[in-house]
C-alpha cells in the first residue's frame, strides 16, 4: 500500500509543478439552439438595432456592425416560438410574447430574461396567444387572442383584460393594437379584429364594460382587420383587402395599391409605410401610394430602423432592409434574407450523424420546397433543398438521411428517388434513369425509397416501396441491382418495405409497411440474403409481428425506428413504448428471435421501460446508454446493472423547446446530443464520448471549479479509454471519490465517499484502464 500512494504522490507533483501553466477551461453552457430564424413575425427598433421575432427565437442585428445576435430558449428565453416583440426605451429592455402566452423581458445589456406567465397560466381562454406588443408609458400593451391585456412592467403582472369589447364575439382575437386621438381628442385604444376594428377612450369610467367600446364594422373595406396605426393626424386600418383611413364622421376612404390583407403599418415621415404579403408600399396622406420593393413571400412586419432605414420582415421572408426612401424613387436594398447562422428551414424528422462529427438532417415532410441540411462541426450549415442545388431542383420529400461508410450521404425521399451528397461534395439523385430504381405501383415516375443503409464495405442496401423489385443493391463499384420481395415465413410477400438497418453480421432488419398506408407498419422482418445477395435461393428470413405476452412481443406494431447497440442488440422504438432483439448471426432463421420489451430495475417506475409512451426515435450513445426521443421528453436509459432511467428532459425542466422529440443523434466524438422537436433542434452535451484509443493526458473541466452548498456541480474527465476505474486523491494521496466510467466521458459530482463536498484544494485524477491501457492522470482546483 505504501509504495502505491508513493506512485501517486510523484505523478501529482509532476502534475502541481504544471498546474499554473495549464489551460483554464471555464463552465460550459450544455445546451445549444440551432433552429432557423429566417421565419419573421415581428419586428421592433432599439436606439442601435433591430429585434427580431421568429419562430426559431429571437435575434437581433446592428445595422453599423452587420452583426447578428441570437436568442433562444437555450439562453434563458421562454421558447423559441415567438409571436410578437417591442422595445422599452424607458427600461432599456425588450419585451417578446409567445404561441402560449407568456411573456419574457430580455436585458440586451447583460442577457437577463425574465418569464411572467400571467397569460400564459389565464385557462379562462382556450387560445392565449400574444398577437402584437406595444409600450406606452408604464404599461405594456398585449394583443391577444381573447382581447387587449394591460400589462405593469414595473410590478411584473396583469394590471386589466378587456375581453368584451362591444358587439364583438365575447374574447375576440385581437391582431394590434394602437393609442390614437378620437375626433374630440380623447386619447383611446384602437384594436384590430378579425370582426372589425374596436375603440373606447383611455378616460372611459369602465373599459371592462362592453358599452365603453365602439366598433366599426360595416364601414370597413372589409371587417377583417389586421393592423392600425396614427399618421399625420389620422387613423389607417390595415384590411384584409387592403389599406383605409378612417374619417372623423368614421367612414373610410380606401387605399387602391392592393386588395390583399395588410400586416404591418409604420410612419415613416411624409409617408406610412405598409406591407401585403408580397410588397412594401408606401400610402401619402394625400391619398396617393408608391411600391417601393416586391418579389417576397408572406410578409408580416415593417419598421423604421435605429439607421432610419426601412426593415421588412416575413415567414419565408427572413430580414430585408432599403435605404431610406425619399421622393418617388425605389429604395435601395441594404440588407437581403438576413438572419443569423441556422438552417434555411427549422423543422426536422430524421437527424443522423457521421464519423466526422458532422449532423444531417431531414427536413418534415409538410416543409414547402424542403431538404436535407448539414450542420458541419463548425457550425455552418449547408442547405440541400432545390432552392441551393441544382440537382434537386423539383425535388422534396426527404424523408431520412443515412451516412454511408464511404464517407456518402443518402437521403431517401417519398417520390423523388433517393439522394447522394458524395465524399467530394457532389449531389448526384437516382431514379428510374440511372438506377434499378422503379416507380410505385400506378405510376410512371414516382419513386418512393423508404430506406437506405450502407455495410462497412460500402454497399449500400436500398428498399423501393411498392416497386416490382422492393429491395435493391448498390455495390461499392456503382452497379445496382434489383431483387424481388422478401420470402419469410407468416409473410405473404410483400413490396411495402420501408425503413432499413443492417447489423453486425450483414443481416437487414426491415419495417413492414401497410400496402393501403405507408404511415401505418405490420412488423419486422430480419434478412439473411446469404453469400450471393443477389440470388434469393440462399436467403433466410424471419417475420416478427408479435404482440405484448407479458416480457415479449411489441407493445405496438406503430414501428417507428429501428437502431443497433454497441452489444449487438437490436432496438425498436414503437408508440407504446420500445422493444429489444437479441441478435446473433442466424436471427433470420431462428425461432428464439423475438421482440422483447425491456423492464426497469427500479419497479417503482413500474414494470416495462416507458411503457406506452410514443417512442419517436432512439439513439445509442458511446457509453451504449440509449435516448429516447417520446411524445412526453427525451429519456437517457442506462443498460448496465439493469435498465435505468439517468435522464428525463422535458420544456419544463430543460432548455428543450417541447415535449414532442421527434428524433434523436448522438455524436460520438463530443457527446452531443441532438433533439428535434415539432419547434426546432436543440443539442445538449452529454457525458457520454467515444473512448480515447490509448491513455493520454486527461482533461478535467471547469477548472477552477468553485463548489457552493445547494448546488448540483459537474466536472467532467475527458480522454478515457472504454472501460476506466476513475479515482480522485489529495495531494497526500488519500482517496476522495470512486467511480466507474464506460466510454469517453465521466463525470464527478464533486463529493467525497461520504457524499460531502470536497473543500477547496488542489485533487488529482487518476484513470486506470481495465484492459490493461495504463494509468492517465489529471487534476482540477477546487475553490469554496
Amino acid at each position: 500500500m505504501c509504495c502505491r500512494v508513493s506512485v501517486v504522490r510523484r505523478a501529482l507533483l509532476l502534475v502541481l509543478a504544471l498546474l499554473m501553466a495549464a489551460p483554464v477551461w471555464a463552465q460550459e453552457d450544455r445546451w445549444t439552439a440551432h433552429t432557423s430564424m429566417r421565419g419573421v413575425e415581428a419586428l421592433a427598433a432599439s436606439g442601435d438595432a433591430l429585434w427580431v421575432a421568429t419562430n426559431g427565437g429571437v435575434f437581433s442585428y446592428t445595422p453599423a456592425t452587420g452583426v447578428f445576435q441570437r436568442y433562444t430558449a437555450a439562453e434563458g428565453l421562454h421558447n423559441v416560438q415567438t409571436r410578437a416583440i417591442a422595445y422599452d426605451a424607458r427600461r432599456d429592455v425588450v419585451w417578446i410574447g409567445y404561441r402560449d402566452g407568456a411573456l419574457d423581458r430580455l436585458d440586451p445589456a447583460t442577457g437577463a430574461v425574465d418569464t411572467f406567465l400571467d397569460v400564459a397560466r389565464n385557462d379562462r381562454f382556450p387560445a392565449r396567444e400574444i398577437n402584437r406588443l406595444l409600450v406606452r408609458g408604464d404599461s405594456v400593451l398585449a394583443a391577444t387572442a381573447f382581447g387587449l391585456v394591460v400589462f405593469d412592467p414595473v410590478r411584473g403582472e396583469v394590471r386589466d383584460t378587456y375581453s368584451q369589447l362591444g358587439t364583438l364575439t365575447p374574447a375576440t382575437a385581437v391582431r394590434d393594437v394602437a393609442v390614437a386621438p378620437l375626433p374630440d381628442g380623447r386619447a383611446a385604444f384602437w384594436l384590430a379584429t378579425a370582426e372589425g376594428l374596436a375603440y373606447a377612450p383611455l378616460s372611459a369610467v369602465n373599459l371592462q364594460d362592453p358599452g365603453a367600446w365602439t366598433v366599426d364594422r360595416e364601414a370597413l373595406p372589409d371587417p377583417s382587420a389586421f393592423s392600425v396605426a396614427p399618421f399625420e393626424g389620422a387613423l389607417y386600418v390595415g384590411t384584409a383587402e387592403g389599406l383605409a383611413r378612417r374619417n372623423p364622421d368614421g367612414t373610410y376612404d380606401p387605399f387602391g395599391f392592393t386588395d390583399r390583407p395588410v400586416r404591418g403599418l409604420a410612419p415613416l415621415e411624409d409617408r406610412l409605410l405598409a406591407t401585403d404579403d408580397f410588397k412594401l408600399y408606401a400610402a401619402f396622406s394625400f391619398g396617393g401610394s408608391l411600391t417601393l420593393a416586391e418579389g417576397f413571400a408572406d410578409l408580416t412586419a415593417v419598421t423604421v430602423g435605429p439607421d432610419g432605414n426601412v426593415w421588412i420582415g416575413g415567414r419565408q421572408a427572413g430580414l430585408n432592409g432599403f435605404v431610406r426612401p425619399t421622393g418617388n424613387e425605389q429604395p435601395a436594398p441594404v440588407l437581403s434574407g438576413g438572419f443569423p447562422e441556422g438552417p434555411f428551414d427549422g423543422l426536422f424528422e430524421d437527424l443522423a450523424t457521421d464519423d466526422a462529427g458532422t449532423l444531417w438532417a431531414a427536413a418534415t415532410r409538410n416543409t414547402p420546397g424542403g431538404g436535407f441540411y448539414r450542420l458541419a462541426p463548425d457550425g455552418a450549415w449547408t442547405d440541400y433543398t432545390g432552392r441551393f442545388i441544382d440537382a434537386l431542383d423539383g425535388r422534396s420529400a426527404f424523408t431520412g438521411v443515412h451516412p454511408g461508410a464511404d464517407g456518402s450521404l443518402w437521403a431517401p425521399s417519398f417520390g423523388d428517388g433517393l439522394a447522394q451528397v458524395t465524399p467530394e461534395g457532389e449531389v448526384v439523385v437516382y431514379d428510374r434513369a440511372n438506377s434499378t430504381l422503379q416507380a410505385a405501383a400506378g405510376t410512371s415516375d414516382f419513386v418512393i425509397v423508404g430506406g437506405a443503409y450502407t455495410e462497412d464495405d460500402g454497399t449500400l442496401w436500398v428498399t423501393n416501396v411498392t416497386a416490382a423489385r422492393p429491395l435493391h443493391v448498390r455495390a461499392p463499384d456503382g452497379t445496382w441491382t434489383a431483387l424481388q420481395a422478401p420470402r419469410c415465413q407468416g409473410l405473404v410477400p410483400t413490396t411495402a418495405l420501408g425503413e432499413i438497418f443492417i447489423d453486425a453480421f450483414g443481416q437487414k432488419w426491415i419495417v413492414v409497411l401497410d400496402a393501403t398506408n405507408f404511415r401505418l407498419t405490420r412488423g419486422l422482418i430480419v434478412l439473411d440474403t446469404g453469400a450471393d445477395p443477389t440470388d434469393a435461393s440462399d436467403d433466410t428470413c424471419r417475420f416478427l409481428d408479435q404482440t405484448p405476452s407479458g416480457p415479449q412481443g411489441f407493445p405496438s406494431l406503430a414501428l417507428n425506428a429501428v437502431v443497433g447497440d454497441r452489444e449487438g442488440q437490436v432496438w425498436v422504438a414503437t408508440d407504446k413504448g420500445p422493444a429489444f432483439i437479441l441478435s446473433s448471426s442466424v436471427a433470420a432463421q431462428d425461432p428464439a428471435t423475438v421482440p422483447n420489451r425491456p423492464v426497469w430495475a427500479d419497479r417503482a417506475l413500474g414494470t416495462f421501460v416507458l411503457n406506452g409512451l410514443v417512442v419517436n426515435d432512439i439513439a445509442v450513445d458511446p457509453a451504449n446508454n440509449l435516448w429516447m426521443a417520446t411524445n412526453e421528453g427525451a429519456f437517457l436509459i442506462g443498460q448496465e446493472g439493469g435498465f435505468q432511467r439517468l435522464e428525463h428532459f422535458t420544456a419544463e425542466n430543460s432548455p428543450l423547446f417541447s415535449d414532442v422529440v421527434v428524433a434523436v443523434a448522438v455524436d460520438a466524438r463530443t457527446g452531443e446530443v441532438y433533439f428535434a422537436t415539432d419547434q426546432g433542434l436543440v443539442s445538449f452535451r452529454g457525458d457520454a464520448v467515444a473512448a480515447a484509443p490509448e491513455r493520454r493526458t486527461l482533461r478535467v473541466y471547469p477548472n477552477p471549479v468553485r463548489l457552493n452548498e445547494g448546488a448540483a456541480p459537474e466536472i467532467f474527465v475527458e480522454g478515457l479509454v472504454e472501460e476506466t476505474d476513475v479515482r480522485v486523491v489529495t495531494p497526500s494521496g488519500t482517496l476522495v471519490a470512486q467511480f466507474d466510467a464506460r466510454g469517453g466521458r465521466a463525470r464527478w459530482d464533486g463529493r467525497d465517499l461520504q457524499g460531502a463536498l470536497v473543500p477547496s484544494g488542489v485533487y488529482l485524477v487518476v484513470a486506470v484502464g481495465r484492459n490493461g491501457e495504463g494509468t492517465a492522470y489529471g487534476k482540477v482546483a477546487v475553490i469554496r
